[in-house]
């Protein structure tokens, strides 16, 4: 009977989609605004307080130690509360931490509000709540429903990025930082209320699927047997995924690649600048590159519903680490345009498959808790990219040894991926013996 409701409140279409749909529009303004624009910030902050570019770039590296930090909890809290809770404490956050942003004065008070106050908010607002939710909702069509998510992110860099760029010519970067928290606290309050835990909790069931039917496959089941779509062993807890090799082996080949996205996102528009391109060209090919990267999100969430996603992550990191070595190589706009297209692809679709890959190892039922515990290792990424970009390039005047060397790193971590393999749970393994 509930089910029945629910399907003629939303005029049959699943109640799911409406998730995903909310959970994207908010990726879109929290990346959009958070992240992908924090380089067009850069050199206007930089100019004005005489910083260097490490000095700038380590706000970017604190944001990483807190969500580091905070991450775990954060993670527990989604697992515990809802996402729905975390996604409004961080909405708050977040749009709070950007309006404080126009009474910065020092590098400390940068350090304190964009290091740490905005990257509080970040994770609390974004991916690791949205991505907990979606993949409570769905199982068989997971990749697809958060390669619809990676598609808010993606439109959000390539409207956000110029936007900002648009607001700090006229009004400053100031008060742009004001106007960018007030959009978030409209826009983000009201669709936080659209986000729910569970689909048992409205009396559904994980991909739309009738809950007789369910049931059926439940009673058939052998024990330690997955159902259909669901990954080997059913769920993990957060304890037999940190002991097994394959949580070790996916953590490590996405910390090498998130390398190169670190430093990418903050010195991009710099580096770009450097090379003579205009602000707002700089600010439009970051935007444009976000943006093509939904051609990456969507083809890629699409085939790791069918393909194992090991060797589409390994497709996605070879076209990167392409188009880094392309981006050495930039003299002309032409150029500039083929390493957005290429990287903008493999960049893009590897942001899907990440969480997809992690709920057909580890399950749902401590989704945000395992995702949450991978978060310290990424910080290291994001702690030593961008620092050590800003650092090379004020001892040597150029980004090309930090680019060749994260391109690089891509190819490494592309080898590593190849060794993970999902597996039973030790529970799983042990019901089918005594079966």
């Amino acid at each position: 009977m509930i089910t029945k409701n629910v399907s003629k409140m939303f005029n049959g279409v699943f109640y799911g989609w409406w998730i995903v749909l909310a959970s994207s529009i908010i990726c879109m303004l929290g990346y959009g605004l958070g992240l992908y624009s924090f380089g067009v910030f850069f050199k206007p902050m930089m100019n004005e307080f005489g910083w260097t570019r490490a000095m700038t770039a380590g706000a970017y590296s604190l944001r990483s130690i807190q969500g580091g930090i905070f991450s775990p909890v954060l993670g527990w809290a989604t697992d515990k509360y809802g996402p729905r809770i975390i996604i409004i404490f961080g909405a708050l956050v977040l749009g709070l931490s950007f309006i404080l942003m126009y009474f910065i004065k020092s590098l400390f008070g940068f350090y304190l509000v964009n290091g740490l106050l905005i990257s509080l908010g970040m994770s609390a607002m974004l991916y690791l709540p949205t991505m907990t939710a979606i993949s409570n909702w769905f199982v068989r069509k997971s990749s697809r429903a958060l390669s619809v998510l990676a598609i808010g992110a993606g439109v959000g860099g390539f409207v956000c990025a110029p936007a900002a760029a648009f607001l700090i010519k006229y009004l400053g970067w100031r008060l742009s930082f004001v106007i960018v928290g007030i959009v978030i606290w409209v826009v983000v309050l009201p669709l936080s209320l659209v986000i729910k835990h569970r689909p048992e909790d409205m009396g559904l069931r994980p991909d739309g699927d009738p809950p007789e039917e369910e049931q059926k496959l439940e009673d058939n089941q052998v024990p330690g047997e997955s159902m259909p779509g669901e990954p080997p062993g059913r769920d993990w807890t957060l304890k037999e995924a940190l002991l097994s090799k394959s949580y070790w082996i996916l953590t490590i080949s996405f910390v090498l690649s998130g390398l190169a996205h670190s430093v990418i996102n903050v010195h991009l528009v710099p580096a770009l600048t450097d090379m003579g391109f205009s602000p707002e060209k700089a600010a439009f090919s970051l935007g444009l590159m976000v943006l093509i990267s939904i051609v990456g999100r969507l083809s890629f969430g699409w085939l790791g519903d069918f393909f194992d996603k090991r060797y589409l992550f390994i497709t996605t990191y070879l076209i990167q680490a392409v188009a880094i070595f392309i981006l050495i190589a930039i003299q002309n706009m032409f150029l500039v345009y083929i390493f957005i297209v290429l990287y903008g692809i493999g960049f893009g679709g590897g942001i899907p498959l990440d969480p997809a890959i992690r709920v057909e190892y580890f399950g749902r039922a401590a989704f945000a808790k395992i995702g949450g515990f991978m978060a310290p290792m990424f910080m290291i990424a994001g702690i030593i990219g961008p620092l050590l970009a800003g650092h090379v390039f004020d001892v040597t005047g150029t980004y090309n040894i930090i680019f060749a060397l994260i391109a690089v790193l891509q190819i490494v971590g592309a080898i590593v991926i190849v060794f993970a393999r999902p597996t039973e749970t030790p529970r799983g393994k042990e019901a089918v013996k005594t079966a």
